[in-house]
């Protein structure tokens, strides 16, 4: 009941921040994005205790695994602290990666030089987008046999261990397919800015072509870029279950996959209803502040949005 409280907490907390501020313009503008994170929390917490209630009817587990198990409350803060601390780590790789890679792909295929001998990137990222992750998943997890086989080494980075070894190979698999999505994106976004006149006028006046890119082409779609990169992270999200149980890194998602009953073949699995839907609203709790982060960064870089807010002030 612990969970169903909590989100019965939020909602109860969005519903009166609505009612006590949406009368005043002003107040309800800065305490607006309060409510809608606070329902959210409420929408998050109360669907997966519900999905977690009917599994535990059963002392199944969701797909699995043998009858539920409880979990103290400091045991279950300390496990979804420490699994956070470390798929942030992951995630903060693989999202440097992705950023680096798929922004910076689509950034040298503004330059008309580089176009024509770059243009089979835009297929790679295409195929890469509709292989599934657990596909890929494989096909690393083959290339360390590979490595292994031929040099006798071992690259995994070790088994249930959170190694910066261990960390580099699920990074860069939960790096690879929101890498193409953002490099997807942020091409259709710099191609359509430098159509615009203000790009061309720029190009007349003969300035040279990075400053154009960097000042004129860039700089504008940032707040687009932003929200890309956002939709992107939302995938990695979504992934991480099953990149971080594949390569047996023990995080959020890793966590969670074993608390729904779900284990190795060496293993026996246990239902841990409590701790899955600590470690779901981790997840979202990181996700929905990362949201928050991106909306403060599109208005600080976008003037139109600022100018906005300086007239409804």
């Amino acid at each position: 009941m612990l969970w169903y409280n909590l989100s019965l907490i939020a909602l109860l907390v969005s519903l009166a921040i609505t009612v006590a501020c949406s009368p005043f313009e002003q107040l309800w503008r800065h305490l607006r994005f309060l409510a809608v994170l606070c329902f959210k929390l409420a929408a998050v917490l109360m669907g997966t205790w519900l999905l977690i209630a009917y599994a535990a009817r059963t002392s199944t587990g969701i797909f699995g695994g043998t009858s539920a198990q409880l979990i103290e409350g400091r045991e279950l803060v300390a496990t979804v602290f420490v699994a956070a601390e470390r798929s942030l780590v992951l995630m903060l790789a693989a999202s440097v990666v992705g950023t680096l890679l798929g922004l910076g792909l689509a950034y040298l295929l503004v330059a008309p030089g580089l176009r024509r001998g770059l243009g089979g990137i835009a297929l790679m990222a295409t195929v890469v987008w509709v292989i599934p992750t657990f596909l890929i998943a494989a096909l690393v997890q083959e290339l360390q046999a590979q490595i292994y086989g031929i040099s006798g080494v071992g690259v995994t980075g070790g088994y249930g261990t959170a190694s910066l070894v261990s960390a580099a190979w699920a990074g860069l698999v939960l790096a690879i397919r929101p890498a193409a999505y953002v490099f997807r994106q942020a091409r259709l976004v710099l191609d359509d800015e430098t159509k615009t006149d203000h790009v061309r006028a720029a190009l007349a006046r003969g300035l040279p072509w990075r400053r154009v890119v960097n000042r004129h082409i860039v700089r504008p779609a940032v707040p687009t870029l932003t929200a890309n990169w956002v939709a992107a992270f939302r995938i990695m999200i979504g992934s991480l279950p099953l990149v971080e149980f594949f390569f047996a890194y023990p995080g959020l998602g890793m966590q969670l996959v074993l608390a729904l009953g779900i284990a190795y073949p060496d293993q026996s699995g246990h239902f841990q209803p409590d701790l899955a839907i600590g470690l779901v609203a981790a997840m979202a709790a990181i996700l929905m502040s990362l949201e928050i982060a991106a909306r403060g960064l599109q208005r600080a870089v976008d003037p139109r949005l600022r100018e906005l807010r300086s007239q409804a002030a």
